[in-house]
């Protein structure tokens, strides 16, 4: 198992953040693309506010967010991810066949062709 070192996190974290807020976050209720590491893994997920409807109002609350898991990044080296799309199905992550492996950016939109687009 390859681990990614500490600069390569906060690099791709960084890189993740930034590409996020440009093309996803503020757009079709989006508030929040999250990523956490864990061993070498990458989780994404996004963070969706809506308007709560006459529900909403009821309980007093003005919107409803949710948060939903997008897909596990494996690292393999320096700016290469393999990329496995979440499955509500099955509740497990699993190969996606038009896209495999590629840097951060492209993983992320690889996701919100998806889920978010």
């Amino acid at each position: 198992m390859l681990l990614p070192p500490p600069k390569v996190q906060e690099g791709t974290l960084s890189r993740l953040r930034t590409h996020a807020k440009k093309k996803y976050v503020g757009k079709k209720g989006i508030k929040e693309i999250r990523a956490n590491f864990k061993a070498n893994h990458l989780f994404l997920q996004v963070v969706k506010e809506e308007k709560g409807g006459f529900i909403g109002r009821m309980f007093r609350m003005d919107t409803i967010r949710g948060v939903g898991r997008l897909a596990r990044l494996e690292y393999l080296g320096p700016n290469k991810w393999k990329f496995l799309i979440y499955k509500s199905d099955t509740n497990k992550y699993g190969p996606y066949f038009e896209f495999q492996e590629g840097n951060i950016e492209d993983c992320l939109d690889a996701a919100a062709r998806v889920y978010l687009v």
